[in-house]
């Protein structure tokens, strides 16, 4: 089992992509952990190859290392972790959205996650099948009280927003759960940061 703190921190440099990655203080403070225990967990990551250090002025920073499979690996079961712990509304909307068999990567985001009172449920599919989409979630849409409203994009668009910088679609990656397409998701992360 991987350590609670050393899961936050490899998922947090997962899913906030820096340019230079992040010092050990603003690790520490976003992830609300002590410094010294931020410092142990990135030592140890560091070992393992799973986190790689470049120095910039006078202060280490860290991202993942995309080059290991490890990386990938433990990225992944920490996704699927994640997408265990769905609970409420959020759970029983994305057992019924993992359905749709047509899509590489299928995500949930929004109000959904966070609160009980959520208007509808938002959801980003990587599919070129844009109609299959839209059908699907109507259906979904009839029978649960709140709709399904898709994002529907190809990998490309997303990885091209993403660099550009578009505030909405990376706010959507760092606070969402990938309920499809662990790999995809990973994939998009590491093209973004190469």
């Amino acid at each position: 089992m991987i350590p609670k703190n050393t899961a936050l921190v490899v998922m947090f440099l997962l899913r906030n992509t820096g340019k230079f990655g992040y010092n050990i203080n603003q690790i520490a403070r976003l992830n609300k952990i002590s410094v010294g225990s931020a410092f142990k967990i990135l030592k140890e990551l560091e070992k393992d190859k799973i986190i790689v250090k470049s120095e910039i002025s006078n202060a280490s920073h860290y991202k993942l290392s995309f080059n290991n499979p490890e990386t990938i690996k433990l990225c992944e079961l920490l996704l699927l972790a994640e997408k265990r712990t769905l609970k409420g509304y959020a759970k029983i909307y994305a057992e019924d959205i993992i359905k749709f068999k047509d899509a590489e990567m299928i995500i949930l985001f929004g109000s959904v996650l966070k609160s009980k009172k959520f208007n509808d449920v938002d959801v980003l599919f990587i599919t070129p099948k844009t109609k299959k989409v839209n059908d699907f979630c109507l259906e979904i849409s009839k029978v649960r009280t709140k709709p399904v409203v898709p994002l529907i994009l190809k990998k490309d668009d997303i990885k091209k927003a993403i660099k550009l910088g578009k505030e909405a679609i990376i706010g959507l990656m760092r606070e969402s759960i990938v309920l499809k397409g662990e790999s995809i998701f990973l994939e998009v992360i590491n093209d973004v940061n190469s």
